[in-house]
């Protein structure tokens, strides 16, 4: 019986297929997680800052304020 070395290279092609596989897969998805935190981030800040300028928006101004604003 003669050995065949064949079965080895196609077992260790397959193998170093699937680990560039598994490796592409896990770059694409660590990219789209951060991508999809930096919009989530993105949006708190804008509706942080809307929330804010409503509340500062919505109070008096003071007595020093206003006598500020006449000189």
């Amino acid at each position: 019986m003669q050995r065949s070395d064949r079965g080895f290279f196609l077992l260790d092609s397959l193998l170093s297929i699937f680990i560039v596989s598994v490796i592409c897969i896990l770059c694409f998805t660590i990219y789209n997680l951060i991508e999809k935190y930096e919009e989530g981030y993105f949006s708190y800040q804008e509706t942080s800052n809307e929330r804010i300028e409503s509340i500062l928006n919505s109070l008096e101004e003071c007595e020093g304020c206003l006598e500020d604003e006449y000189d």
